[in-house]
């Protein structure tokens, strides 16, 4: 599908510089997510995939955070248009799976706060980069007395280890920027006032990259936490037969030249 080519009303979409900007605007919720936002997302990432010019996305948050968590007060309904043209379910799950199968690199740009299933969503990405004023935290389990089934216990156990993770998703506590980092949830941590810059500088080094390489390592890495290493190295073995990376000879090329390589994301 074109990519670009309807209003969302949920969130703010743009493309520079092979670089594809989803903010999550509803500011007035604190950007509380929606089935509608869900929806408006994965069609975006969608109309991303086949786009040549699209070579990394930027997920943020509108004004003064990041992302709640779903909105309490009511999901709302998907708009027909954007049901019927979803590849995949218009769920957390869905949503969650496709950011993770995408072949491209995708950066969590956060800042203020990211709770619940708004740092799940964050969990999916493939980069984090938080300001030092982050504030992480699902209290599902200990004060809403949720089921919280979107991901979390999956994703933090992987970051963090079991026993923060147990410590973190049941008795429902804080993690500040310094401690985020430390456990190894973050990519990158910097003052609130740099974050654009770190997310840009970031985001400018992936979108001059490889592109075809990264989706082609992010796929292992990814499928690989299902295997154990004997089903993995057989796995990837035939790999070099069946894939092509044009930018592989551009790279040896410039090495051989000294010379800095100009990728192209083929």
């Amino acid at each position: 599908m074109p990519l670009l080519d309807f209003d969302p009303e949920h969130i703010i979409v743009s493309l520079t510089d092979g670089i594809l900007s989803v903010v999550l605007n509803r500011p007035e919720k604190r950007n509380a997510m929606t089935a509608q936002m869900i929806a408006e997302i994965i069609y975006t990432l969608d109309g991303a995939i086949n786009d040549a010019s699209v070579r990394v996305i930027v997920l943020s948050g509108a004004e003064r955070g990041f992302c709640p968590g779903d909105d309490l007060a009511g999901m709302g309904d998907i708009p027909a248009r954007l049901l019927a043209q979803a590849s995949i379910p218009v769920t957390h799950a869905g949503l969650q799976q496709l950011i993770r199968e995408l072949p491209k690199p995708v950066i969590a740009s956060m800042h203020g706060y990211a709770f619940g299933v708004g740092l799940d969503l964050a969990m999916a990405c493939d980069f984090r980069v938080v300001s030092d004023d982050i504030i992480l935290q699902d209290q599902r389990v200990m004060e809403r007395g949720m089921h919280a089934l979107t991901g979390c216990a999956w994703f933090h156990p992987r970051m963090m280890g079991v026993t923060r993770a147990m410590e973190f998703l049941i008795l429902g506590e804080p993690i500040d920027a310094k401690t985020a980092m430390t456990v190894g949830m973050v990519t990158r941590c910097c003052p609130a006032d740099k974050l654009t810059i770190v997310t840009a500088e970031l985001a400018g080094r992936l979108a001059t990259a490889p592109t075809k390489a990264i989706g082609l390592m992010k796929h292992q890495i990814v499928k690989g936490l299902r295997m154990d290493h004997t089903e993995f190295m057989s796995y990837v073995a035939p790999l070099m037969q069946t894939v092509t990376i044009q930018d592989r000879e551009e790279g040896i090329a410039a090495f051989l030249e000294k010379r800095p390589p100009v990728f192209t994301g083929e």
